[in-house]
């Protein structure tokens, strides 16, 4: 006997139809991408808001059944710790270095590295 899989849905999904909601379309059309958007699902952290709300440095593109795997009343939830940056990313350390893997120095071709400026 086959049982039917019933994803988790964050509250704020609870209305969208079945079809929709198991449509990778309709995930993809409705991915959320600001602290706006999050914190329809959860509230964030300040320091979670901060990175969100930085231009030009993290991208956030998350579906709503994604999202919705994320315990809300966890802030050290592992997931949410994947997609959700924090304000302290926004810190350069002195390991960082531009070609940290040392890709350009071992490559076979010169030159197929990314540009260095």
């Amino acid at each position: 006997m086959k049982t039917e899989f019933v994803s988790k849905r964050a509250k704020i999904y609870a209305d969208v139809p079945d079809e929709k909601w198991n449509d990778w379309r309709w995930q993809l059309s409705n991915r959320l991408n600001t602290a706006d958007e999050i914190e329809k699902v959860f509230p964030l952290a300040e320091s979670e808001r901060k990175a969100l709300q930085t231009q030009g440095i993290f991208r956030v593109d998350v579906t709503p059944y994604f999202i919705s795997l994320i315990d809300p009343d966890d802030p050290n939830d592992p997931i949410r710790k994947q997609i959700i940056p924090l304000a302290e990313e926004l810190q350069s350390f002195t390991a960082m270095m531009e070609d940290s893997l040392a890709e350009d120095r071992h490559s076979p071709v010169p030159g197929l590295g990314p540009p260095v400026s």
